[in-house]
């Protein structure tokens, strides 16, 4: 069942379970330069109440007393660049392919409801199916905008 989290104790039940079901993919399929996903880091710095109700929000998938097995949060980011106020995607995994894209719609909804003006949304390079998710995103509106390129020094 999907439902929004707010409460920093299941936040941090949610991000160990999530992380440790995708440690190999993370491992494998994740970020350039070995760079991996900080549990620790993501439940120190989220992991409260006015966070995740105002500025960090987060769905998960959890089915009865199973893990948790699939999570999108987006961050309130106010874009100095730009002057305004984005919908950003921190993480969008799942596990469980009948709520993958059902994640999105009530994050999308959510952000229309609450008057952002943009959402963005990115993958991997190192993702597998990245072609296919750039395909799906510019199916569903979304353009590409930016390339990032990374280099540990």
């Amino acid at each position: 069942m999907i439902s929004r989290i707010t409460n920093p104790i299941i936040f941090n039940e949610m991000v160990k379970d999530i992380f440790e079901t995708f440690k190999d993919d993370d491992i494998n399929e994740g970020h350039a330069c070995g760079l991996l996903h900080d549990t620790k880091s993501i439940i120190n710095n989220f992991s409260n109440a006015t966070l995740l109700n105002w500025d960090v929000f987060v769905w998960a998938n959890k089915e009865g007393n199973k893990k948790y097995d699939a999570v999108i949060i987006f961050i309130n980011e106010k874009s100095i660049k730009f002057g305004c106020t984005f919908f950003s995607e921190f993480i969008w995994l799942s596990k469980n392919k009948k709520v993958g894209y059902k994640l999105l719609k009530e994050a999308t909804a959510f952000a229309r409801e609450k008057n952002f003006e943009y959402i963005t949304i990115a993958t991997s390079a190192r993702n597998p199916n990245s072609p296919r998710f750039k395909k799906f995103y510019e199916k569903i509106g979304f353009m590409e905008d930016s390339t990032h390129f990374i280099a540990k020094i």
